[in-house]
């Protein structure tokens, strides 16, 4: 009763700030925030800090080797994509994508039948050439006489591309054996030309692409965009655990009972409790970007940069991030338990690492977004546009869903609500106030 007593005494006096304070400083001091504090730096300094050890340099001519872009190029991608699906198919075993998640693919009789259809028209060679080929040896890395590791190159039936064959006709056979597949695999139109189509960049296109780093991006926009890819992933599964872990240090302090005082609304409580999380939580990242913005400042003195960078790509791309994953761990925790919280946004987070592309496919609904290179700002830019929409939209989800658990909180408060928790015991009753 002198505790209740107490509560009600600092609630008649405080105010909506002291509580957040209040807030702020629970979170801080949680063993969870500081795990959380260390898998950011330990982010940082693994996957990006690598990134600032040199400035990039200017392309020069003659160099002969300015890496690669997936490109169209007809004349690479049929001999490639034909020698992968012969590959495949006398393996029976074909790589796949349905969900987002890797699968080998064994298909029964009649389908390879379909497959070695499509292979004679595109190759010339018979099911029964492919049937009865005794020396099949897949293309593989190992170790040469000098402990080098080479390639070793696939041996396959002899292929023949007939004359007739269009590549229009080509395309359109390809989505015949993704489809016999299953879809998402290597010849569907998404992945066809990233896999089988790599050419060599030239001078122009590296130089080209060089210039948009320094003038359109102002060097920063890049790397903050390469930053916010790599924190951005452990941002969308992290604060799921430093929010349950407040539920859990309530409970622990048997805030089920004291919770039921009426002086400070739910909806107040429930939201400044969250914007706490939201807070505390974003300050590592401003730590670790400061000082890459710092570092980036150094490698490319005599630059113009853009200064603001840091702060619109980390408030625009990863507060969002915070802000969904802690409003999962808010309202699933309130409504049933944390395991059931950390299961669902876990299992959201996994399966979204998974469907996304790496770098320029940003969708409007796509959890974790991504663009993992300091290039390809054509790409970013055509989907801009989705990528606000992504933002915006999720934005509004976390509100909405801690608008619902302030409900939820409510009901508690007066005493009912309590049977829809699960994994955890709390008693069935209701206030006699």
């Amino acid at each position: 009763m002198e505790q209740l007593g107490l509560m009600k005494n600092q609630n008649r006096k405080g105010n909506g700030l002291s509580l957040y304070w209040k807030e702020c400083k629970k979170v801080l001091r949680s063993l969870t925030f500081l795990l959380y504090t260390a898998a950011i730096v330990f982010m940082y300094y693994t996957q990006f800090s690598g990134e600032l050890k040199f400035p990039e340099a200017m392309p020069e001519p003659g160099l002969g080797n300015y890496g690669t872009v997936a490109r169209e190029e007809p004349e690479v991608l049929v001999p490639k994509a034909i020698d992968s699906l012969i590959i495949e198919y006398l393996q029976n075993s074909y790589q796949a994508y349905p969900l987002g998640f890797v699968k080998y693919i064994h298909l029964l009789e009649k389908k390879q039948q379909q497959i070695a259809d499509i292979i004679e028209e595109v190759s010339g060679i018979t099911k029964e050439q492919l049937d009865n080929y005794k020396d099949f040896i897949r293309g593989e890395m190992v170790i040469g006489e000098n402990n080098e590791v080479i390639y070793k190159e696939p041996q396959i039936p002899q292929v023949s591309i007939p004359e007739t064959l269009t590549y229009e006709r080509f395309r359109e056979l390809m989505r015949e054996a993704d489809q016999i597949i299953g879809g998402g695999s290597q010849y569907s139109d998404e992945f066809i030309i990233e896999n089988f189509s790599h050419v060599p960049k030239t001078y122009e296109e590296a130089l080209a692409e060089y210039n948009q780093f320094i003038n359109k991006d102002k060097v920063t926009r890049a790397y903050a965009r390469l930053y916010c890819d790599y924190i951005g992933v452990v941002l969308a599964i992290l604060p799921v655990f430093v929010a349950v872990s407040l539920t859990v240090m309530d409970r622990r302090a048997r805030m089920e009972q004291l919770i039921r005082a009426k002086e400070v609304s739910s909806a107040k409580i429930v939201f400044t409790r969250y914007a706490a999380l939201v807070t505390v939580m974003f300050l590592p990242v401003v730590v670790t970007a400061f000082a890459a913005q710092a570092e980036i400042i150094k490698l490319y003195p005599g630059k113009t940069l853009d200064l603001f960078a840091f702060p619109k790509y980390t408030i625009g791309c990863l507060i969002p991030a915070i802000m969904i994953s802690a409003a999962v761990g808010v309202l699933v925790s309130e409504m049933f338990s944390i395991l059931p919280a950390i299961f669902i946004q876990g299992a959201w987070w996994f399966g979204s690492i998974f469907t996304g592309s790496l770098t320029g496919k940003i969708g409007k609904f796509t959890l974790v977004v991504r663009h993992n290179s300091l290039y390809k700002s054509d790409l970013f830019y055509e989907n801009f546009g989705n990528l606000v929409f992504n933002r915006i939209f999720f934005t509004a989800v976390s509100l909405a869903a801690v608008a619902l658990a302030a409900l939820i909180y409510e009901q508690k408060r007066r005493g009912y609500g309590d049977e829809i928790q699960i994994f955890h015991k709390i008693g069935r009753h209701k206030s006699k106030a």
